[in-house]
């Protein structure tokens, strides 16, 4: 049994340093602390207003420019020396809405470019239609049926 005994040493001290080529060092302490507080106290300013910004989408991004620019131009004595600004602003808006909109070729994206998902009770509602490629494929499927 003495022979043995260090084969199963030998084995464990080659398997310890086949892990040790595999390791992977943890974070270091300040990045620790970092992402621990980043936990606690949830996202930042600018994070959560980005999420919600990126939310709207292009048609209600264009109403409210439309909605400025009116406000503008209607109350601009009341307004004062911000009543050209708000018309800039409304104008901005309301044109690049309308311009992402075209190249786009869709209303319903927002502004960061990604797609409001219609959904109900958690799916997915999707009512486009299936490309040409896959109804020839499914009507040949058919046919052989």
């Amino acid at each position: 049994m003495a022979p043995r005994e260090p084969d199963k040493v030998q084995r464990e001290i080659e398997e310890l340093l086949d892990r040790l080529d595999n390791f992977v060092p943890e974070d270091r302490l300040v990045s620790k602390i970092r992402k621990r507080r980043r936990e606690e106290t949830g996202p930042g300013l600018i994070e959560r207003t980005w999420k919600r910004v990126s939310r709207v989408s292009l048609g209600q991004a264009m109403l409210l420019g439309v909605g400025l620019l009116l406000v503008g131009t209607l109350l601009r004595s009341q307004l004062g020396s911000f009543a050209g600004p708000v018309i800039i602003l409304g104008i901005i808006l309301a044109g690049g809405a309308f311009l992402l909109s075209v190249v786009n070729g869709d209303s319903r994206r927002t502004i960061s470019g990604g797609r409001q998902e219609k959904r109900w009770r958690g799916q997915v509602i999707d009512y486009s239609e299936p490309p040409t490629t896959s109804r020839i494929r499914d009507w040949f499927r058919r046919r052989k049926r």
